[in-house]
C-alpha cells in the first residue's frame, strides 16, 4: 500500500462485549502533516485519548510492573478456611459487572484487579480477558491488552468482536498487515459488524486506498445510518476522491448526529476550510 500525506482525521473504534465501545482519539493534525493511523472516532461514544504508540518491549515491561503492583494489592488469606477476599464467591459474570461498575466510578485499578482475581478461577471465560483488554487499552497498556486478546482468541478463534479488537491493538503497534488480516476474517464471519468495516475503512483511507475505504464506509452507513462516525470518515474519503458536494453533505450529517462537541467543532472547521478552498479556486485567474 502506498504512503501519502494525510490531510484529514479519520476515526477508528475499539469494541468490547456488553455493547461498550471504547474510542481512541488523537488531535487532528495541521494541514499538510501526516495523520496518525491511531486516530479514532468519538462520534457517538465517550472519547478517551489514546497513548502514543510505544515500543513493544517498553510496553511489556510496563505491563509486568502493573501486574506486580496488582499482586501486592491482593488480600492475604488469613487461614485455611478464611479469606479477606470479598470476591471469592463471585461468578465470572459478576466479576465483570463489578469491574464495569468500578470503571464507571473511575476506579480503573480496582476494575482490572477484579478481573485479574477472577481469571485464575475462570480461565476458560473469554469475556474476562476481553473486558480486561479494553481496560488495559484505556490505561495505555496495549501490550497487556494484546496478551489478553490472544488468550481470548485461543478460547474463541472465530469471535468477530475479539478479532476486531485485536486488529485495533495491532494498529497501535503499526502492524497494519496483521490488523487487516483480523478485520478481513471478522467481516467474513459477520459482514454486518460495523466497527470491523469502520476500522478497515480507516486503514484503507490512511493507506491511500480511497475507493476501498469508501466501500467500507458506505456499508457502515447502510448497516446503521444513525451512527455518526462513518459520515465523518466518508466525508474525508469523498473529498479525496473529488466529491466535494457529497463530502459536505456527510459532514453536515455527522454534525447532526454526533454528541461530541469536540468532533462537531472539528467537522465545522473542516467545512469552513473546504469552502474557503473552493472560493479560492473560483477566483483564480489562469495564467497566460
Amino acid at each position: 500500500m502506498k504512503s501519502i500525506n494525510n490531510r484529514y482525521t479519520v476515526l477508528a473504534a475499539f469494541v468490547v462485549i456488553a455493547g461498550l465501545i471504547f474510542i481512541f482519539v488523537k488531535q487532528e493534525p495541521q494541514h499538510g502533516t501526516n495523520r496518525s493511523d491511531n486516530s479514532a472516532d468519538a462520534a457517538t461514544r465517550k472519547a478517551v485519548v489514546a497513548p502514543d504508540k510505544p515500543q513493544l518491549a517498553q510496553a511489556v515491561e510496563k505491563t509486568e510492573t502493573f501486574s506486580n503492583a496488582e499482586s501486592k494489592a491482593r488480600p492475604i488469606v488469613a487461614g485455611p478456611h478464611k479469606s479477606h477476599d470479598p470476591h471469592s464467591s463471585l461468578t465470572a459474570e459478576k466479576h465483570i459487572q463489578v469491574a464495569l461498575q468500578h470503571k464507571q466510578e473511575g476506579r480503573m485499578f480496582e476494575a482490572i484487579q477484579s478481573l485479574s482475581m477472577a481469571i485464575p478461577k475462570y480461565s476458560d471465560n473469554k469475556d474476562l480477558y476481553a473486558v480486561r483488554a479494553s481496560l488495559y487499552m484505556e490505561q495505555g497498556q496495549p501490550a497487556a491488552a494484546l496478551q489478553d486478546l490472544q488468550q481470548a482468541l485461543k478460547l474463541a478463534p472465530d469471535d468477530a468482536v475479539l478479532l476486531t479488537n485485536r486488529a485495533q491493538v495491532y494498529r497501535q503497534f503499526g502492524q497494519i498487515r496483521e490488523a487487516l488480516t483480523d478485520l478481513n476474517k471478522a467481516i467474513s464471519l459477520n459482514p454486518d459488524l460495523l466497527p470491523a468495516r469502520f476500522n478497515r475503512g480507516a486503514i484503507y483511507y490512511s493507506s491511500g486506498d480511497y475507493q476501498l475505504a469508501l466501500e467500507d464506509f458506505d456499508l457502515c452507513v447502510a448497516i446503521d445510518p444513525h451512527v455518526a462516525g462513518p459520515y465523518f470518515n466518508r466525508a474525508s474519503t469523498k473529498q479525496e476522491l473529488g466529491d466535494t458536494v457529497g463530502a459536505k453533505n456527510d459532514l453536515n450529517r455527522f454534525i447532526q448526529l454526533s454528541d461530541s462537541e469536540q468532533w462537531k467543532s472539528t467537522a465545522q472547521d473542516l467545512l469552513k476550510r473546504w469552502e474557503k478552498d473552493e472560493a479560492s479556486k473560483a477566483v483564480e485567474v489562469p495564467k497566460t
